[in-house]
């Protein structure tokens, strides 16, 4: 006969984004009822109930939070530092006066294609921005590669084992379940011996491609346009809890990884500092309608930011803010 080992609470974690929302739909429906006379008392019986569980389950268990539900409280809670990256304009001016020839020629194809699709689709939801992303990143890949190095790019590459990667805060035990899916990670490798084949394999081994990459891997995390009223910086959270999976998984001292949602661009930098998971976020830089015409000098910057983000030469591209 099977028993059931009896669980306290201080033995596993739950999930208050799961309860704060329950509380959510509390008040909604209590807006409905409001004015109700015959349901007023009862009404405040379930909410004191409700109420008095989530002060229970906060003062007996360790939060946690999914890579699905994070805000940018729960990364504060978890002891996750926010800073800022600033770029220096003349060391930009920099790259993108040293573009080959050959470089010029294909952003110079990728502003024309930009523009089409401009023209063609609309960019209020998904479809419209992953459409950029995909020619954006296509082009860093064609530019980057190398008769030596090649760049390969792995959409929906998973991380973490299957429970995900835990992280906690050392004096609160807040704590955070991060893993699923990185939306791309873009890999310089060698192109020697079957670097290749294992990397673009059906089913690939998310270990071979860190071992591959030798640490030369960018994380692109694509902000799902659900409409026009969600802004980029929603989905900071959910990129850096992606970074953080990802150099956890990797156990890389630091990662570069950037946000978009093709039209909009942000730039990270996710290290260690003091035992401290600390993130530099940059300023956004637009790859709009406007910026597309003429010499097209905000695409040419970003494409060689993203190619300096995921193979760095320049140490002095950018100013980390205390």
């Amino acid at each position: 006969m099977e028993h059931k080992r009896k669980r306290s609470l201080q033995d596993s974690t739950v999930n208050l984004s799961k309860m704060r929302m329950a509380l959510n739909c509390f008040e909604s429906l209590k807006e409905e009822l409001n004015g109700i006379e015959s349901t007023k008392e009862e009404w405040q019986t379930i909410t004191d109930h409700v109420l008095a569980l989530e002060n229970i389950l906060k003062g007996t268990k360790k939060p946690r939070v999914t890579s699905s539900t994070l805000t940018l409280e729960d990364l504060k809670e978890a002891g996750i530092t926010r800073k800022c990256l600033v770029f220096v304009p003349t060391k930009v001016n920099e790259l993108t006066n040293g573009l080959t020839s050959e470089a010029t020629v294909d952003i110079t194809d990728l502003q024309s294609r930009i523009k089409k699709i401009y023209e063609r689709v609309n960019m209020d939801y998904e479809p419209g921005s992953r459409m950029i992303l995909d020619a954006v990143l296509l082009a860093l890949a064609e530019i980057s590669s190398t008769q030596q190095k090649q760049v390969a790019i792995l959409p929906e590459m998973r991380i973490g084992p299957g429970d995900g990667i835990h992280i906690s805060h050392p004096v609160s035990g807040y704590e955070l379940q991060l893993g699923g899916n990185v939306d791309y990670a873009v890999i310089e490798y060698e192109d020697v011996l079957d670097n290749k084949a294992r990397l673009f394999a059906p089913g690939g081994s998310r270990d071979d491609a860190f071992e591959i990459a030798k640490g030369r891997l960018l994380l692109v995390v694509e902000a799902k346009r659900q409409g026009p009223e969600r802004p980029l910086v929603s989905y900071i959270p959910t990129a850096v809890g992606q970074a953080i999976a990802l150099m956890k998984s990797a156990n890389l001292p630091a990662i570069r990884f950037c946000l978009s949602d093709g039209e909009r661009w942000i730039f990270f930098l996710l290290k260690s500092e003091n035992g401290t998971l600390t993130y530099y976020e940059s300023a956004i830089r637009s790859l709009g309608k406007n910026a597309l015409e003429g010499s097209g000098l905000p695409l040419r910057e970003i494409i060689q930011i993203l190619c300096e983000w995921l193979n760095p030469t320049m140490t002095d591209l950018f100013v980390l803010m205390s």
